[in-house]
This record gives structure tokens, sequence and C-alpha cells, in this order.
């Protein structure tokens, strides 16, 4: 029973870390990406990459040495970070197209991209679009769970 006990508590405590730490990376990436070993979470806002990707995915993109044509990279095009396809690579030149756009994106210089698409995360959706109520529901089971435990130790002592 105290086994029990013991994973319960590091897996709620691991819960706890892990909502605060994605709350508060969500709120650091507001205006400029903030890399996580090499890692950057970026919202899609566009249609312009649907079928592939939707306005409100949260994706994960990784900063790679290399990149090829029909890899999805995010690039910094002026003040916003946009996420398309690779077309064209012409040395340090490279041309991006949305996969629902008609035309290619104007060439910019490879050092702009900030990495290559590697993961679209449901779970970070989720959790993102639903943090205040996650928080909440979290935080009701950890004071449970102090109350249950100091119920416990007053028992036990009256015993």
């Amino acid at each position: 029973m105290k086994l029990i006990n013991v994973v319960k508590n590091i897996v709620l405590d691991v819960v706890i870390v892990l909502l605060l730490g994605t709350i508060i990376f969500s709120y650091l990436n507001r205006n400029k990406p903030v890399p996580i070993f090499n890692y950057y979470l970026f919202t899609v806002l566009t249609g312009s990459m649907q079928n592939t990707l939707y306005p409100g995915d949260n994706i994960i993109v990784k900063k790679v040495d290399e990149y090829k044509v029909g890899d999805i990279v995010t690039y910094k095009l002026e003040s916003a970070y946009v996420t398309h396809r690779i077309v064209k690579i012409d040395g340090d030149m490279v041309t991006t197209k949305g996969d629902a756009n008609q035309s290619e994106d104007d060439a910019f210089n490879k050092e702009n991209i900030l990495g290559k698409f590697v993961y679209k995360s449901n779970l970070l959706n989720f959790v993102l679009k639903n943090k205040i109520l996650i928080i909440i529901f979290v935080l009701i089971l950890y004071l449970f769970d102090i109350i249950i435990k100091d119920k416990k130790k007053v028992e036990d002592s009256e015993t």
C-alpha cells in the first residue's frame, strides 16, 4: 500500500511540474520562440499548410544542421514566424510554399530557419486549450491528497 502511495505522489508531482512548465513555456513563447534543448513550440495561425497542419495546431520544431526539399520548416520573416514546406534550395537561399497556397514564397537565407517540423502534439493542444481547468483539477486532487494524508495521520496518532 505504501508503494502505491509513493508512486501516486511521484506521478502527481510530475504532472504538476509538467503543467507548470507548459504554462510558463507557452507564456514565454507569446512573442518570441524559446528553445528547449534545440526544440521550439509554435502554434499554427493560418490555413496555409492545410491538410498537413491546421490553425490552432501546436507543433514542435527542431533545429537541425541540414534541410532538404520537402521538409516543413519554421522560419523568421520580418517579425513573424512562418511554417511552410521547402520547395527549392539554391546555395544558402531557400524557397518555401504553403501546401494550400498557389504560389511560392520569396526566397530567403537558410540562416532564418529556426528548425524543421518534427511533431504535432494533440495532447499539447488539449493541455494548452484547457490549461486553467487542468490546473484546477490537479490542484483539487493535490489538496484532496493532502487532506487524506492529514486525516490518516490524525487517525494513526489516536490509536
